[in-house]
């Protein structure tokens, strides 16, 4: 007869398989993160940060990237454990003013952001083809076609594309970034960065930098909207440990792609005293030749095109998720009192179309009225994330520990004392910054 180990052993090994399955079957809404995340907060800033500063600011990239964890994370934990997003909770928690504040707050900065991806966009396109348009022109063009995609294909075709792309960069990156890595000096802080380590103008270029470092926190809650998403299309709730195995690969990948681009500008450009260009598309060309000048004359257009093809889904990613936002923060808001379960779907909805259209015309104007700096703008888009960033962080963390969550379900004594150490540090730079600017 067998012993009672051995038949366990069989049992583990009988649902292994079928563990696997569904922990692949929740692989999305992660990479949709990291899709998002990997744009201009990678390409452009992290860059530029090795550019100017070589590794002196690569600890600090990669401790924000560390503290702000729980913050995001929060978003696909809440949907594991009440099935809703993170915008529901904010409504059950805090009340309906706080989930209309946040919208209102969330629509010029959004557009803002939508702005500064198609602009890099754009660039990447004109540096791998000539482009008789401007790049604004070309960046509202992009956006019309992506919209047009995002609302014709939905949650299933975003995270196809998503994947695809995704898993070439990743790959074409971390090439690249091997290769520079002889060419970097590894000094803590170089003597030949832009400003010393303890000074006004790099505790200001570090803000700017850790805004959208490795994303916007609003991203935690387009996370949550998204896993709602996978949810409906599977016609099932995944657990905590699924979420959380795929928010994590998405989130270590944002955070190694983002260390990838600093070891590149550092290897490359810094390297070389070749300072970043202010305009989009001789920035954009300046990241194409990283790759050409680390991995050969062979990397430049498959790599352009790699660049491209990601950004272009970055932005395809945040023509879906900003505007779900927006929708299901209207729908949550609009509800009336007594109901307590939200019938209405997000995708191809009114509410839906309405703030995409709104937000790509909105993200137009800026593109033609207020990008005459593009890295003026990308600093200003950076800054207003970072400042936004402990008071979203809190919102998580409350709506975790909220009463929708039972008490036996809510995140760890760790995770909570590490979100904590998160909101007071995030709340402290956004001070130490207003007084920089603004007092002193």
């Amino acid at each position: 007869m067998p012993s009672q180990d051995s038949a366990s052993l069989r049992d583990d090994v009988a649902r292994s398989p079928s563990r696997a399955k569904k922990y692949l079957a929740a692989l999305g809404p992660g990479f949709l993160f990291a899709g998002a995340a990997i744009g201009t907060s990678h390409v452009v800033q992290s860059t530029r940060a090795g550019a100017e500063y070589g590794v002196g600011l690569l600890g600090f990239i990669l401790l924000a990237v560390l503290l702000k964890y729980p913050s995001f994370f929060f978003g696909p934990f809440y949907v594991s454990v009440t099935g809703k997003s993170l915008v529901e909770g904010y409504r059950q928690t805090f009340g309906r003013s706080v989930v209309g504040l946040f919208a209102l707050v969330q629509i010029p900065v959004t557009a803002i952001i939508i702005a500064a991806i198609a602009i890099t966009t754009a660039g990447l396109a004109g540096s791998i083809v000539p482009l008789t348009l401007s790049p604004p022109t070309v960046a509202v063009i992009l956006i019309a076609l992506c919209g047009v995609l995002t609302f014709a294909g939905g949650y299933r075709l975003l995270d196809w594309v998503n994947k695809v792309f995704v898993v070439i960069l990743s790959v074409t990156t971390v090439l690249a970034a091997i290769v520079a890595l002889p060419l970097v000096d590894w000094t803590f802080y170089p003597a030949t960065a832009a400003s010393p380590l303890w000074s006004v103008a790099t505790f200001v270029t570090l803000v700017a930098v850790l805004g959208l470092m490795p994303s916007d926190i609003t991203l935690a809650v387009m996370n949550s909207l998204w896993s709602e998403a996978r949810n409906k299309t599977q016609g099932k709730r995944s657990d905590t440990t699924a979420e959380k195995i795929d928010f994590n690969i998405g989130y270590i990948g944002a955070g190694v792609l983002a260390a990838c681009f600093v070891i590149m500008g550092a290897g490359v450009m810094h390297s070389q005293g070749v300072s970043p260009a202010d305009g989009a598309v001789g920035f954009a060309s300046q990241v194409i030749s990283l790759y050409t000048s680390t991995l050969g004359e062979w990397s430049g257009v498959v790599v352009g095109i790699s660049a491209f093809t990601v950004m272009l889904t970055t932005l395809l990613t945040v023509l879906d998720g900003f505007p779900r936002m927006i929708s299901a923060s209207w729908y949550t808001f609009t509800r009336p009192v007594g109901a307590t379960e939200e019938s209405r779907t997000i995708e191809g909805s009114p509410a839906f179309l309405i703030s995409l259209i709104g937000l790509s015309l909105f993200a137009a104007v800026i593109l033609y009225t207020l990008m005459g700096n593009f890295r003026l703008f990308m600093d200003f888009v950076m800054v207003v994330a970072f400042l936004l960033s402990p008071i979203l962080a809190a919102l998580n963390h409350f709506t975790a520990n909220g009463a929708t969550v039972p008490v036996s379900l809510r995140p760890s004594k760790l995770i909570n004392a590490w979100s904590w150490l998160a909101i007071a540090t995030l709340t402290l730079l956004s001070v130490g910054y207003i007084v920089v600017q603004f007092i002193m």
